[in-house]
Protein backbone atom coordinates (compact mmCIF):
# COMPACT_ATOMS: atom_id res chain seq x y z
CA UNK A 1 0.00 0.00 0.00
CA UNK A 2 1.40 3.42 -0.99
CA UNK A 3 -0.19 6.85 -0.23
CA UNK A 4 1.38 9.86 -1.91
CA UNK A 5 1.02 13.18 0.46
CA UNK A 6 1.62 16.24 -2.55
CA UNK A 7 4.28 15.93 -4.67
CA UNK A 8 6.95 15.46 -2.39
CA UNK A 9 5.94 12.51 0.50
CA UNK A 10 5.49 9.17 -0.24
CA UNK A 11 3.75 6.96 2.56
CA UNK A 12 4.78 2.82 1.71
CA UNK A 13 3.31 -0.27 3.88
CA UNK A 14 4.40 -3.42 3.14
CA UNK A 15 5.38 -6.93 4.97
CA UNK A 16 8.35 -9.13 3.93
CA UNK A 17 7.49 -12.94 4.24
CA UNK A 18 10.96 -13.79 3.93
CA UNK A 19 11.41 -11.20 7.61
CA UNK A 20 8.47 -13.03 9.34
CA UNK A 21 5.17 -11.24 10.59
CA UNK A 22 6.38 -6.99 10.94
CA UNK A 23 4.62 -4.54 8.93
CA UNK A 24 6.84 -1.73 8.06
CA UNK A 25 5.87 2.06 6.92
CA UNK A 26 8.55 3.60 5.84
CA UNK A 27 7.83 7.43 4.82
CA UNK A 28 10.15 8.68 1.97
CA UNK A 29 10.74 12.31 0.45
CA UNK A 30 11.24 12.84 -3.13
CA UNK A 31 13.93 14.88 -4.12
CA UNK A 32 14.93 14.96 -8.22
CA UNK A 33 13.81 11.43 -9.05
CA UNK A 34 15.51 9.70 -5.77
CA UNK A 35 13.21 8.44 -2.88
CA UNK A 36 15.17 9.32 0.46
CA UNK A 37 13.91 7.35 3.75
CA UNK A 38 13.19 9.85 6.61
CA UNK A 39 11.11 7.46 8.84
CA UNK A 40 10.64 3.60 9.39
CA UNK A 41 8.08 1.83 11.83
CA UNK A 42 7.08 -1.27 12.73
CA UNK A 43 4.08 -2.94 14.07
CA UNK A 44 3.15 -6.35 14.99
CA UNK A 45 -0.24 -6.45 12.49
CA UNK A 46 -1.58 -4.75 10.03
CA UNK A 47 -4.64 -3.40 11.63
CA UNK A 48 -1.96 -1.18 13.66
CA UNK A 49 0.21 -0.31 10.59
CA UNK A 50 -2.75 0.94 8.51
CA UNK A 51 -3.86 2.75 11.50
CA UNK A 52 -0.56 4.74 11.80
CA UNK A 53 -0.61 4.95 8.14
CA UNK A 54 -3.30 7.36 8.31
CA UNK A 55 -2.22 8.72 11.11
CA UNK A 56 0.74 9.87 9.63
CA UNK A 57 -0.78 10.70 6.04
CA UNK A 58 -3.58 13.00 8.17
CA UNK A 59 -0.32 15.00 10.02
CA UNK A 60 1.82 15.51 7.00
CA UNK A 61 -1.32 16.43 4.86
CA UNK A 62 -2.20 19.25 7.14
CA UNK A 63 1.49 20.37 7.79
CA UNK A 64 3.32 19.82 5.03
CA UNK A 65 6.53 19.94 6.89
CA UNK A 66 8.33 16.31 7.76
CA UNK A 67 10.11 18.24 11.26
CA UNK A 68 8.16 16.45 13.27
CA UNK A 69 9.17 12.78 11.51
CA UNK A 70 12.91 13.48 12.35
CA UNK A 71 12.46 14.51 15.64
CA UNK A 72 10.26 11.80 16.78
CA UNK A 73 12.80 8.68 16.65
CA UNK A 74 11.55 5.83 14.79
CA UNK A 75 11.59 2.32 15.21
CA UNK A 76 9.55 -0.03 16.70
CA UNK A 77 5.99 0.47 17.67
CA UNK A 78 4.84 -2.31 18.83
CA UNK A 79 1.84 -2.74 20.83
CA UNK A 80 0.52 -5.99 21.96
CA UNK A 81 -3.40 -6.55 20.28
CA UNK A 82 -6.47 -5.99 22.68
CA UNK A 83 -8.28 -8.66 23.24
Amino acid sequence: MKKQIGNKILIELNQSPARGTPWRVSVYKKVLGFRRRISSDWFLNEHQATKFVDQIAKELGSDSSTHNLKQRKPGWTLHRPTH
